[in-house]
């Protein structure tokens, strides 16, 4: 399965749910295209009329091409709960926490924490690479550059993350519907 068919079947999950709107769906779809490889969307559909797509591409750069974006993995004990055994969580990028028995939907499961688990914005959507500070309100200054997004899809460690997302997501969320035949299946670049 490609990149960009499992970045858009998710996002079609996700809104079949109703947990993104029609909106978010289009620029999910539109972002995976971007990220594609065959490149059919040209330029940052995030970028929205009036703001300097070049500051978005530039900022947080400095991870070597060969280096993993996670780091400092941390599961059992000292979680949350002292007793939650399915407690896990990775710092990725070097300052988004992602944590695996995080309820949480907004503004994507999974998402990522800035800095911390306990702090509840800004948020990251991994799918977009939109970073939010608050409900609906996007920090454009922070949006992960492309370089960025294909990092964390390609790194084993992220993708093994989601996999234990998905299973625990299913495990305390049994409604929870996944539109693909095989939601453990991760994308390949």
């Amino acid at each position: 399965m490609s990149m960009r068919t499992f970045l858009i079947n998710m996002a079609e999950v996700h809104h079949q749910l109703g947990l993104i709107s029609h909106d978010e769906f289009w620029e999910r779809r539109e972002v995976a295209l971007w990220l594609s490889e065959d490149n059919e969307v040209r330029s940052d559909p995030r970028v929205i009329l009036g703001e300097d797509a070049k500051l978005v591409e530039d900022s947080n750069e400095d991870f070597g091409e060969n280096a993993s974006v996670i780091s400092k993995i941390s599961n059992g004990k000292g979680g949350p709960s002292e007793n939650d055994e399915n407690w896990i969580e990775f710092l990725c990028l070097g300052v988004w926490v992602f944590t695996k028995s995080d309820p949480d939907s907004y503004p994507s499961v999974p998402h990522g924490h800035h800095n911390s688990q306990n702090k509840k914005w800004p948020k990251l959507n991994p799918y977009t690479g939109r970073v939010f500070k608050a409900k609906h309100q996007e920090d454009i200054s922070n949006r992960l550059s492309k370089k960025q997004m294909k990092m964390i899809w390609q790194d084993e460690k992220f993708k093994s993350f989601c996999r234990e997302m998905v299973v625990w997501y299913q495990e305390q969320y049994p409604y929870f519907e996944f539109s693909i035949r095989r939601p453990l299946c991760m994308p390949r670049w």
